[in-house]
């Protein structure tokens, strides 16, 4: 696996990476969560949505991410003010295990 190292310009093309890598996984799980419904395994099926889902907010947050990179770029927002120094931006998912979205 190419594992890029952080030197600023090479930035935007990791957070694309970590885009294109995610929606992948999310449409494997997809498939993966089909079959398991299909062979009649609930267990296994809920536990391919629960990871598609974790993809799909990892693609939702790299997409925010570029958007802001694309800004900073432009110089529309000051270095730090977007997460990437300070620590997780307000996009953050948080703890993403199954069940956290469940409402009391």
């Amino acid at each position: 696996m190419d594992v890029a190292k952080p030197n600023g310009a090479g930035d935007e093309r990791n957070v694309a990476r970590v885009l294109h890598n995610a929606q992948q996984e999310a449409e494997a799980c997809g498939g993966y969560a089909a079959g398991a419904k299909e062979a009649g395994n609930e267990l296994l099926a809920g536990f391919f949505e629960d990871v598609r889902e974790t993809h799909i907010k990892i693609a939702r947050r790299a997409e925010e991410m570029l958007g802001r990179l694309d800004e900073l770029h432009a110089g529309v927002v000051r270095p730090g003010s977007i997460g990437l120094v300070d620590g997780p931006s307000e996009g953050d998912p948080g703890d993403v295990s199954p069940g956290q979205d469940d409402v009391a």
